[in-house]
């Protein structure tokens, strides 16, 4: 049965959907089950004492037993020199995904009878087109050709609003997490598709709306005028208002709402209808000759390091102590020992002089008449 296929390569959480062919069109998507107790499963690989990598919830199983073969946090990790090293081995991180993806695919596969038509693969939204270049090359020597990868703000909103409506519009997305909520302004102007704007990361759950409608009141756009807010991720009860002022769409399973969306878009990809409305991330679109790839784009740069430094205590003599009186206590202090060297002076002098000499004593006595006294 022909299908596409959408993947969410979360922090902790990785979310797959399908669409499947429907006579001329492609039906509604649906969550693809991955884990082995909900359809999510762990963002991990872990490194067997046969040298393979379990994916999804088997291998954090077993990192819970070995931490020290477990490898998490290797998508956001994608365009870094520095591989990841387990048990001495060195594994880039665009390999790591790589193999996160392929486990997917098979298990797809598997259901339904082949590989996907399309596949839409999610990455972070502050990425360029480095990071984009290095991921679809490691794709393409793994075989995965028909590829698009957009972020995950815009693949949430394709659930509810793949196609921009005519003219400009503006939307956002609400992505609840562990840290926060990360806010995303989302742009379109004609067919040019939907365009990441501004955003802000790690926002408090109960300011989420009151920031994403400022980011919209700094682009002259008021909150009435939005096509429509995106609520995905860990969404907590209550947290549409009851009266909003334009569109909100939470779905049914609000943590797979990006995978969802990521699905629709790769239906719209398989007919050839998603490229004038793809957000800029559609230029990594792999081609069926991989071989043709042009070089690698410039490698971005590595953010400032501030290094402060060590400033070692002052030494504790009497100089020092000395130095970091008030200038008064200092007079006062220099006073003090002026007077007691004068004192200690006149005391030394007249310690060295002695006491006066006593006079011999004089004898006096009558002359007699032989000479003698």
């Amino acid at each position: 049965m022909p299908y596409v296929l959408g993947i969410d390569v979360a922090h902790g959480r990785t979310h797959a959907a399908t669409c499947h062919r429907r006579g001329l069109g492609w039906g509604e998507p649906e969550p693809l089950w991955l884990g082995t107790r909900s359809p999510a499963a762990a963002s991990a690989l872990f490194l067997d004492d046969e040298g393979y990598l379990l994916t999804g919830d088997a291998a954090a199983e077993a990192g819970a037993r070995v931490p020290s073969r477990l490898l998490t946090g290797f998508h956001r990790r994608i365009g870094d020199d520095v591989p990841m090293l387990v048990e001495g081995e060195p594994f880039p991180p665009e390999t790591l995904t790589t193999v996160l993806v392929e486990g997917i695919a098979e298990h797809a596969a598997n259901l339904f009878g082949g590989p996907p038509q399309h596949l839409v693969l999610t990455h972070p939204g502050d990425w360029g087109g480095y990071r984009r270049d290095v991921l679809r090359r490691a794709l393409a020597d793994a075989g995965f050709t028909a590829v698009t990868l957009v972020p995950g703000s815009i693949a949430a909103l394709g659930a509810h609003l793949p196609l921009p409506g005519p003219g400009a519009q503006v939307a956002g997305v609400c992505e609840y997490g562990t840290d926060g909520v990360n806010v995303t302004l989302a742009t379109a102007s004609g067919a040019s598709g939907w365009q990441l704007g501004h955003g802000a990361e790690g926002v408090a759950p109960a300011a989420a709306l009151s920031t994403l409608f400022a980011l919209a009141g700094a682009a002259s756009t008021a909150p009435k005028r939005l096509a429509g807010v995106v609520f995905c991720g860990d969404v907590p009860p209550h947290a549409l208002p009851a009266r909003p002022p334009c569109p909100m769409f939470a779905g049914p399973v609000p943590p797979a709402t990006t995978a969802l969306g990521a699905a629709a878009l790769a239906a719209l990809r398989a007919d050839h209808r998603g490229t004038p409305q793809e957000p800029p991330a559609v230029e990594t679109t792999l081609l069926p000759k991989v071989d043709t790839l042009g070089e690698l784009g410039e490698r971005p740069p590595r953010p400032p390091v501030e290094i402060t430094p060590f400033e070692l205590p002052e030494r504790t003599g009497p100089l020092n102590l000395f130095r970091r009186r008030r200038p008064l206590a200092a007079v006062i202090l220099v006073l003090a020992a002026a007077v007691s060297a004068v004192v200690i002076t006149v005391t030394a002098r007249d310690a060295t002089a002695g006491p006066a000499g006593t006079p011999a004593p004089t004898h006096h006595c009558a002359p007699s008449g032989e000479g003698h006294c």
